[in-house]
């Protein structure tokens, strides 16, 4: 299994970025569910932290899904997960874990929780 440059987290703000909700499935094995409401798009992917690099499959799947369903061209989905790297490598001087960072979510617990 390969690794590419993008972290979970990055492709997690792209994924939401595009209308997606993103939803923790607490059952075993626990699963994130990305779930576009408008185009009926799934994408289902380990919760892995977010500063792990992405398998390559799981960006594959995540491109494949956004172009497929209409929401965005492949093109353009690398072009959004590139912006979403320079962006995070263009903060300050400091860069600390995204975990580490605080945001509303971390405030209710980093993972939005589904009654599955």
């Amino acid at each position: 299994m390969r690794r590419t440059d993008v972290t979970y987290g990055q492709l997690d703000r792209v994924l939401r970025s595009l209308g997606f909700s993103r939803h923790l499935v607490k059952k075993q094995p626990p699963a994130l569910h990305y779930v576009h409401k408008e185009s009926g798009a799934f994408i289902t992917m380990p919760p892995y932290p977010e500063t792990d690099r992405v398998l390559d499959y799981h960006l594959l799947g995540a491109r494949t899904a956004v172009d497929g369903f209409g929401i965005l061209d492949a093109a353009a989905f690398g072009a959004e997960i590139r912006k979403a790297g320079r962006r995070r490598r263009a903060t300050s001087g400091i860069h600390l874990p995204l975990s580490n960072r605080k945001s509303a979510a971390s405030e209710r617990g980093s993972w939005p929780v589904c009654a599955d």
